[in-house]
């Protein structure tokens, strides 16, 4: 039964909360019981251009509450566009949906000789109470029993309207502003323009030799850097929708002229503002360089700065990255062929290689792929004994360590992979510790914070040239062949293998799980984590066990990790044990 269908079936708060996964006692007390004035947590934050805009944060356990029901709300809008497009390229709302971004929105309108862009007055506040329940209630999609609709809009409105800062607030907004969609995108198709909007910036594009009047009029005669006012079927249309206008940021801009929509230049192609890439370039050498950066703002019309973060500069590398990474399809870059790297690549990973290898605050393991991290958390949470340089109950993952994080299985997240090399398996592992040197050479130079850990596996992956790697780098003059319980490679970089079985056999992670866990039939399958005899018909994989692990986790014993665990304290002792300046070891 699609969501749909599931949402229309809804009648009262029990309904309601089974949809979302809750209980209706626990959904009933966030909605009536808690006091509306402790629902939410209300801070602000300043405007790219000026003043400030006024965000309301839902407590953790409203929050929880909304994410389930916006996820509903997609799949509906989903479903309802699915009815009303032909195309996947005819969407013309991009914002906060699934596989759209402002980079979709804006490579609707690359190399058009008009574009104009204007906004929505206070587009989240001009939605309250009462038109998100009448929505509900009236809309032919939806029409859902008054009770039903009255308990969405409580979940969904703060003070009477939609806050921006819940879950809810995006997915809604788009469904109440589809009407307003359907009838600008008709305008912009009987005057052969384009037309987008991304949550409440709206933008009109058009090859056309002179823009359409219908849509916009230049009282100075049509120059591009004219006073433009919109058309009084746009504004008609605007209103009868339901919202209004702002009149103070209506900007035609000319094909002479640098285009953005959405903040992207759109000229030629989808791109970041120059000015914006060279700051963040700027930062991340601040960063690396002092752990420290800053931008500048303007307060109380002052020219000033502001520290910026490390999180909030990845969250800018990140942005460019996958704006600038689009035109090379994401690819990971090899120097031995194809074209060289773009630069904003090797930006990005000198950032990540820093904050992972060199000045993490806590150490960081890093397993052959996305289920062994999840062996290795669930041996460390419910281990019967006391460790607590792996245990942290005050961190949200209850470790005292990072676990690398690779893409999660079937994502399209390609980070790991194409910036830092790695993707899991013995082969990128290989790579890294032949460059480790080299990748923070240019990094340390106030030293290391934390050690980095790599834990294989004990076989015939590793025997295929990982060890050769570990005795190149290290430049052991012993044989190296996983035999040790660790290896202390280069810098602040060691290797963990997992320990050899009776009688020395090979041996790999899943091997320290429980007997029964490992040959459970699961669907009349059982468990094969070798890729060669793999047969999907009577074998599951590494994944199915992975979850099955995780989800059973409070049941299963941990203890014959204990043994990689000791050695992982082991590890983080000898590292510990060099001599530190101002928190770093200098190696």
């Amino acid at each position: 039964m699609s969501s749909l269908s599931r949402i229309k079936l809804c009648k009262n708060i029990s309904d309601i909360a089974y949809l979302i996964g809750y209980q209706p006692k626990k959904l009933s007390y966030i909605l009536y019981k808690i006091p509306d004035s402790s629902k939410y947590i209300e801070f602000e934050i300043p405007k790219a251009t000026k003043g400030v805009r006024k965000i309301s944060a839902p407590i953790p356990e409203l929050k929880l509450a909304q994410s389930r029901l916006a996820r509903v709300l997609q799949d509906c809008l989903v479903e309802i566009e699915g009815k009303q497009i032909s195309r996947k390229d005819c969407i013309v709302s991009h914002g906060f949906k699934r596989n759209l971004s402002i980079s979709t929105n804006g490579a609707r309108h690359v190399d058009r000789k008009w574009i104009l862009n204007f906004d929505l007055k206070d587009f989240f506040p001009s939605i309250n109470f009462g038109r998100v329940r009448g929505f509900f209630i009236k809309n032919k999609h939806f029409l859902l029993d008054e009770k039903a609709a009255t308990i969405f809009a409580q979940l969904a409105c703060n003070n009477s309207i939609l806050p921006q800062g819940a879950p809810t607030s995006p997915v809604i907004s788009n469904l109440i502003a589809n009407h307003l969609d359907i009838r600008l995108s008709k305008v912009a198709t009987k005057n052969r323009c384009t037309y987008t909007r991304y949550a409440d910036d709206i933008t009109f594009s058009t090859n056309k030799s002179v823009f359409p009047k219908y849509i916009a009029i230049d009282r100075e005669n049509g120059t591009s850097s004219g006073d433009w006012r919109l058309s009084k079927k746009i504004l008609s249309e605007v209103k009868r929708s339901g919202f209004e206008v702002n009149p103070d940021k209506t900007r035609m801009l000319f094909k002479r002229s640098r285009q953005d929509v959405t903040g992207l230049v759109v000229n030629e192609k989808v791109n970041v503002k120059r000015e914006y890439y060279k700051q963040v370039r700027a930062q991340v050498h601040s960063f690396i360089k002092d752990d420290i950066c800053f931008k500048p703002v303007t307060i109380g019309g002052a020219e000033s700065k502001a520290a910026v973060s490390g999180a909030a500069l990845q969250g800018m590398l990140s942005h460019i990255f996958w704006v600038k990474g689009a035109e090379y399809n994401y690819r990971r870059f090899s120097k031995l062929e194809g074209p060289k790297e773009p630069a904003f690549y090797r930006d990005y990973r000198r950032f990540l290689d820093y904050t992972s290898f060199v000045a993490s605050p806590q150490p960081v393991v890093i397993c052959e792929g996305v289920t062994d991290n999840i062996y290795v958390q669930c041996a460390i949470k419910r281990s019967t004994v006391a460790r607590p340089k792996l245990q942290d109950a005050g961190s949200p993952s209850g470790l005292a360590i990072r676990l690398f994080q690779y893409a999660k299985i079937d994502s399209e997240l390609r980070v790991p992979s194409s910036v830092q090399h790695l993707n899991g398996g013995t082969g990128d592992l290989k790579g890294l510790i032949h460059k480790y040197k080299s990748r923070t050479g240019n990094l340390s130079h106030k030293g290391f914070v934390s050690p980095v850990i790599l834990l294989v596996d004990n076989d015939q992956g590793s025997r295929d040239g990982l060890w050769g790697a570990v005795k190149t780098a290290s430049g052991s003059k012993v044989t190296v062949d996983g035999t040790a319980r660790f290896y202390h490679v280069t810098k602040n970089l060691y290797v963990i293998p997992t320990p050899k079985l009776a009688g020395g056999k090979d041996s790999m992670i899943e091997d320290f799980l429980p007997k029964p866990v490992v040959s459970q039939v699961l669907g009349g399958k059982t468990f094969n984590p070798d890729e060669k005899t793999f047969d999907r018909n009577k074998h599951y994989g590494k994944r199915i066990l992975a979850e099955k692990v995780s989800k059973n986790q409070e049941n299963i014993d941990f203890n014959s990790f204990s043994e990689i665990l000791n050695i992982l304290e082991d590890v983080l002792n000898h590292f510990s044990a060099f001599p530190r300046t101002q928190g770093r070891v200098k190696l």
